[in-house]
């Protein structure tokens, strides 16, 4: 039988669920991750020395590691895939040495993608955020996909954008979605400016209601990829989607 699993139980664990950060830029998500008395953030790594995001965290108190990715690449391509797997050894060793013992993996604006060695070591354990509701499809596929999406739904003519918390598999923006955030309006605003926005009123809101789920033993996983919500005392098989919630 293909059972679903909780991704965390706190039934068994007797304790919060920890979690661990990675991070490019300004990890506008983890204000949203504190404060709660379901999980907690026990360290963060960030893949850019001069990532706005290490003295932000710090000055919330959360331990932040950094190890310089194009440091690390030393010149060699960036889309090298082999030194890719190494580095991400390095942040697998770093998460060991400093004992986190994270149940989940969350990435806000984590810029790189990540491997099928990463993954296998979190599996099913880690999330990311995409700015776009990932349910819409076109032609059997999911439509609203890769670094340009906002500007894809605008120009499609969507009058709002979402964005969506999904279970990282080894193709980007692919994973099963655990939840959809409100719809944000798109009312005239560039790209850009939809996609800043879209960090307050979308990405974190949804981060937060997706780590409350899973830390209160609410979302499960079966062997097949298929993510499960517990309703009423029963799993029903889907995702969440909020409508308007702040």
């Amino acid at each position: 039988m293909c059972e679903p699993k909780p991704i965390f139980s706190p039934q068994k664990e007797k304790r919060k669920m920890k979690v661990v950060v990675l991070f490019s830029g300004g990890a506008s998500a983890v204000p949203f991750m504190l404060g709660s008395d379901d999980f907690e953030v026990v360290g963060a790594i960030s893949s850019s020395k001069n990532a706005s995001g290490v003295e932000k965290l710090k000055k919330l108190g959360i331990p932040v590691e950094v190890v310089d990715i194009k440091e690390f690449y030393a010149g060699r391509p960036i889309s090298d895939m082999k030194v890719r797997s190494e580095y991400e050894e390095k942040l697998i060793q770093i998460i060991k040495e400093k004992k986190w013992n994270p149940d989940l993996i969350a990435c806000s604006g984590y810029m790189y993608v990540l491997t099928p060695r990463f993954l296998r070591e979190f599996p099913n354990r880690v999330l990311n955020v995409h700015p776009a509701d990932l349910s819409i499809t076109e032609g059997g596929k999911r439509k609203y996909t890769g670094l340009h999406a906002v500007k894809a739904q605008i120009e499609a003519g969507e009058k709002a954008t979402r964005s969506t918390i999904h279970i990282m598999n080894e193709t980007p923006d692919h994973g099963p979605i655990v939840v959809i955030s409100p719809p944000l309006p798109v009312e005239g605003r560039s790209p850009e400016e939809q996609q800043n926005l879209m960090k307050e009123k979308c990405d974190g809101p949804a981060y937060r209601k997706a780590l409350e789920l899973i830390s209160r033993g609410m979302v499960a996983i079966d062997c097949e990829g298929n993510v499960y919500i517990m309703k009423n005392g029963k799993w029903e098989k889907g995702f969440v989607r909020m409508e308007g919630e702040h």
